[in-house]
């Protein structure tokens, strides 16, 4: 065991392996009660922390860390996953073992996606031990960093009622932030810069990372997103935030109460209730609050390196972005109920939002072969490829082409291994199977390969290293790479391409050959539509 000397913390007792010590489930915000504001944790004062266990999870379904698992198709050993409505706000950091408050080495910062739903940084598939590790081998050794915040009702609900008294709107997002803060102020300790953080996020969490983008004050050096974006996780106005609530409040029983009535039963009902009673249907959403979410832009804002949106591309000096092949596999693992007759309803959506356009229509139809003659299965595969074209793909694109700093592109590639609906496909989040290294032994030495590249690359781009050409003054078309991981059944497993999509891109150009007064965010309507028509 190691035992830390801090500065505001007192000591702290850290678990060692071969290479590296992790320092688990360490508090970094206090919360009075489970509505409301994290207040970061500056001091401690006591007896020795013993961080070699992992600390409480956000509330949430109990069956998150097994549903994540199912959608990489492999399992992992089990671990008891304890949850918590107020204690739940800790980080897990990992360090090579011989880090001293002297080494200031870059710090890489991890924030968990899962739909806002659900995630924790004690989940297996997270654990930093091995990244870590292979950073250390690799020469480019980081202090690695691993968030909890709140998620589902707590994390991410909003309303007039709960505002009124005093609890702002996107909980989850104003933790994510804190933790950032206490990054600042304590990681030097564990032998970390503080003037040298990446934060990084998948889907949910890279949707995150844009609206920590959005801070006026600088909060970090680059930016890392992965298979997320402000579009596939949409933020919703105040107006509609209240309709949840009411739903909410109704499917807990607690219309006709008065309102102090009703806070006080939020605040008292045992978080496993809370959990267990809001229907799925009610799904957690970014509130748009003029603070840490500003109204949502456009597709062409995005793109444009002349405006201010982000706010963080003026100080963010570097951003890494990509996403999966098929990342809107995961709509097929959360939403199988919109497949009944899937193909007729997509054509209404086309219809209602393209209505003077009826031959643009049918070149989507064309394109990604969709035919209301075709069973639901093979029409929802099809309808898929859409959705992930217009809600992953472009807004990887536009966000390189509009960040004014050093923009990287990757297109992971690499066909999931296991036996499953997405066998030979890279579906979303398997990419973090490979770059955490935590399913190593269940992997072949030429798909260890792609996994090992892909950290590498993510571990020179924190140490400021160019891991493969930036996209050039954000010119997609005469200026362009992207770093492609897979497959790994080729030589070399990973290579880099000069267009954004053809060839070994495995990208469709689609979406971008339709005419110009047909533009990206009608295509996200037709999306939209679609996902929430009856």
């Amino acid at each position: 065991m190691t035992l830390l000397l801090t500065q505001y913390l007192g000591k702290i007792r850290g678990k060692d392996s071969n290479r590296v010590t992790q320092f688990l489930g360490i508090k970094y915000a206090t919360l009075r009660d489970r509505f409301a504001e994290a207040q970061l944790v500056e001091t401690r004062d006591g007896d020795v922390l013993d961080a070699t266990k992992d600390g409480p999870t956000a509330l949430s379904p109990q069956f998150g860390c097994d549903l994540e698992l199912s959608i990489i198709q492999h399992p992992l050993p089990r671990k008891p996953l304890p949850q918590s409505d107020v204690d739940c706000l800790n980080l897990n950091i990992a360090v090579p073992n011989d880090t001293t408050t002297d080494s200031h080495l870059p710090v890489f910062v991890f924030i968990h996606g899962g739909g806002l739903s659900i995630g924790a940084n004690s989940w297996p598939q997270y654990d930093l031990e091995r990244l870590v590790e292979l950073s250390v081998l690799k020469g480019l050794p980081i202090v690695a960093v691993s968030i909890n915040y709140r998620l589902g009702m707590l994390g991410f609900m909003t309303s007039e009622e709960l505002r009124a008294a005093g609890y702002k709107a996107n909980n989850g997002l104003r933790d994510q932030r804190t933790a950032v803060e206490w990054v600042h102020r304590h990681i030097g300790d564990f032998g970390g810069d503080p003037d040298n953080i990446t934060l990084a996020g998948m889907s949910a969490g890279a949707a995150s990372v844009a609206c920590q983008l959005e801070s006026e004050k600088p909060l970090f050096r680059r930016a890392i997103m992965m298979s997320g974006n402000r579009f596939f996780s949409s933020s919703l106005p105040y107006e509609i935030h209240e309709q949840s609530y009411q739903r909410a409040v109704a499917a807990l029983g607690l219309a006709d109460m008065s309102s102090e009535q009703r806070l006080n039963t939020l605040l008292n009902t045992s978080g496993e209730e809370l959990v267990e009673k809001i229907p799925p249907s009610i799904i957690p959403r970014f509130a748009v609050d003029g603070d840490f979410v500003p109204p949502a832009m456009t597709y062409a804002q995005l793109a444009d390196r002349t405006n201010h949106f982000p706010k963080g591309k003026d100080w963010c000096q570097e951003l890494m972005v990509g996403d999966a092949q098929i990342d809107a596999n995961i709509i097929h693992a959360i939403r199988s109920d919109l497949r009944n007759g899937c193909a007729e309803r997509f054509l209404k959506a086309l219809a209602a939002v393209l209505p003077s356009q009826p031959e643009v229509s049918e070149q989507i139809l064309a394109e990604y072969g969709i035919a209301t003659e075709m069973n639901d299965g093979e029409a929802f595969l099809a309808i898929l490829d859409f959705l992930n074209d217009v809600w992953m793909y472009a807004p990887t694109l536009a966000s390189a082409q509009g960040w004014k700093g050093r923009a990287f592109v990757y297109y992971f590639n690499e066909g999931n291994p296991w036996d499953g609906a997405w066998k030979g496909r890279a579906g979303h989040i398997l990419d973090l199977a490979y770059l955490f290294q935590n399913f190593r032994e269940y992997l072949s030495p030429a798909q260890q390969k792609v996994g090992v590249a892909m950290a590498e690359d993510l571990l020179k781009f924190c140490h400021g290293s160019e891991p493969w050409p930036a996209v050039v003054d954000g010119d997609i078309k005469d200026g362009f790479t992207a770093r492609v991981y897979g497959p790994s059944s080729e030589e070399p497993p990973t290579q880099q391409v000069t267009q954004p999509f053809g060839g070994k891109s495995q990208r469709r150009s689609t979406v971008f050959d339709l005419p110009s007064r047909v533009s990206l965010d009608d295509l996200s309507k037709i999306a939209t539509m679609f996902m929430h028509m009856q």
